[in-house]
């Protein structure tokens, strides 16, 4: 009987013979090489980026491989505190929760909030759809995206829609305060009027909706969105998963 690996054949790939990136350098110590005496990151050095830099900037260099200007610092740097803590009603934070009383080991807490703050609903599951859409689409008036949306010619709008069966007036309120902002940004302001033409249908922008507009506003790739979105929240699901890791089983609800 012969084995089915002895029927594999070889595709000729030619792999790597060490991992390379354009992200981090290493300048290597002088007497052991797997040890890094200088750390950069896109040319610029660590410990300088320490001495002049928001936590902020430096996400935004990691990912755009360069600092962002003024505008751009500002715009992200709200975009982040917007979406920081998804609050107690959130299913990922409700996780978190449960992670913490059931006193799980600290370092899964913040892997089983974010696994579930990936998911469609108020969370990072449609950011990089969303993203993708609005660069496409934001070339033509709000009015017709609409138009198609209502006349069901497209099947969904990333980003829009209700929460709890409504639309979310908080979220209006965090977008309003990035616009603010980004006055002169056409994308944000075609996310706006589509805002504005769907609130007579009870719906409205959502925060994966704002994070996506804000996300391709400044030039970040929509496989970058759904990541991002996770890293922004998971302050704000941590504080609350170890918050009750203090507490006892009989500070939950009883189902």
């Amino acid at each position: 009987m012969s084995s089915a690996s002895q029927n594999v054949r070889s595709r000729g790939d030619t792999f790597a013979k060490k991992l390379s990136t354009k992200i981090t350098q290493e300048v290597a110590s002088d007497h052991n090489p797997y040890l890094a005496k200088e750390v950069r990151f896109h040319g610029y050095d660590q410990l300088d980026l320490m001495q002049q830099c928001d936590a902020s900037d430096v996400i935004f260099l990691l990912f755009r491989g360069e600092l962002p200007d003024a505008k751009q610092k500002e715009l992200f740097k709200r975009l982040c505190i917007a979406l920081i803590n998804p609050g107690m009603r959130h299913p990922a934070t409700q996780a978190s929760i449960t992670a913490g009383v059931g006193k799980t080991i600290p370092g899964n807490v913040l892997p089983i909030a974010v696994s579930i703050y990936s998911g469609d609903f108020d969370g990072a599951g449609d950011v990089e759809a969303a993203m993708r859409l609005y660069r496409r689409l934001s070339r033509k008036p709000a009015s017709e995206t609409v138009d198609k949306y209502l006349n069901g010619e497209l099947e969904k709008l990333p980003g829009f829609g209700t929460l709890y069966g409504d639309p979310d007036p908080y979220a209006e309120r965090l977008f309003s305060n990035l616009l603010a902002v980004a006055e002169d940004s056409k994308l944000l302001q075609w996310l706006f009027d589509i805002h504005q033409l769907l609130k007579p249908h009870n719906q409205g922008i959502l925060k994966p909706g704002i994070c996506a507009g804000v996300l391709a506003e400044l030039g970040f790739q929509p496989r970058q969105g759904t990541g991002l979105m996770q890293l922004m929240a998971a302050p704000g699901l941590l504080a609350h998963g170890v918050e009750y890791a203090n507490k006892p089983l009989t500070d939950m609800l009883f189902e």
